[in-house]
């Protein structure tokens, strides 16, 4: 849960399907912390997100470090052996 109590009011339009949607299925007590919860899932998972892209950055530049440096040993390994 997030402790920063300075609060700044918005005011945003939303779809009105989607808001009778949101009053059905909201668990919370106001409308307000359902969409303050959702913000925050919602960021959670761009920042997981964006952190498994830049995993997937580093491993592909390591693998193909890797396999540089695999191939210079191999070569250097044959000569040798020679």
């Amino acid at each position: 849960m997030h402790h920063n109590h300075e609060m700044i009011k918005t005011t945003t339009l939303f779809h009105k399907s989607l808001v009778e949607e949101i009053e059905r299925s909201n668990p919370f007590k106001t409308r307000r912390e359902f969409f303050e919860e959702a913000c925050r899932r919602y960021l959670h998972d761009l920042k997981k997100e964006w952190a498994y892209q830049q995993l997937e950055k580093a491993c592909l530049e390591s693998a193909a470090e890797d396999l540089l440096v695999n191939s210079q040993w191999e070569d250097s390994t044959l000569e040798n052996w020679k």
